[in-house]
């Protein structure tokens, strides 16, 4: 039967996985059918539609923002604590990190009804493209770490007391 650390890992990846899957495809669908779909439509009833589908949407984005978030960092921290990777990964990681804080940005912005959250819906489809142009930098750059090589840590020893001579 396998362990409880690797069946956490297991599904933390999971999670991770089908999360992005979901968050990405979604903004695909949006920018690909959604928006195109509702263009010809009246202002009133493609505005109806919009706020209705933005509600229903909101729900997902903020649990798959969520989800990233929490086994990103516990994929890292597991990666970080138990093994030894190439000079290179941290870097490449924090810049993977530090692009998914800015999709989530904009997805959040996509989804809010703040005024500001409203001038970024305003030019939707710019933002959209933006955001999936950041989704596959991010899915290169996973890519990426990967393919690092990744051996583990030695155990740690404890130190041996050497008594002082008589």
């Amino acid at each position: 039967m396998p362990d409880f650390e690797f069946v956490l890992a297991l599904v933390s990846r999971w999670l991770h996985i089908l999360a992005a899957i979901t968050a990405v495809g979604g903004t695909i669908f949006a920018r690909a059918v959604v928006f195109p779909t509702l263009a010809p439509l009246p202002d009133e009833e493609r505005a109806r539609l919009h706020a209705a589908l933005r509600e229903r949407w909101a729900t997902i984005v903020k649990a798959a923002i969520g989800f990233l978030l929490v086994s990103g960092l516990y994929n890292f921290m597991v990666t970080a604590t138990q093994s030894r990777v190439p000079s290179w990964y941290h870097m490449v990681f924090g810049i993977k990190f530090l692009l998914a804080l800015a999709i989530f940005a904009i997805a959040s912005l996509l989804i809010g009804k703040s005024p500001a959250a409203q001038a970024v819906r305003s030019r939707a489809p710019l933002w959209l493209n933006l955001n999936i142009a950041l989704a596959v930098a991010v899915v290169c750059l996973s890519g990426v770490l990967r393919t690092a090589e990744k051996t583990p840590k030695p155990p740690a020893v404890e130190p041996i007391e050497i008594p002082a001579p008589n």
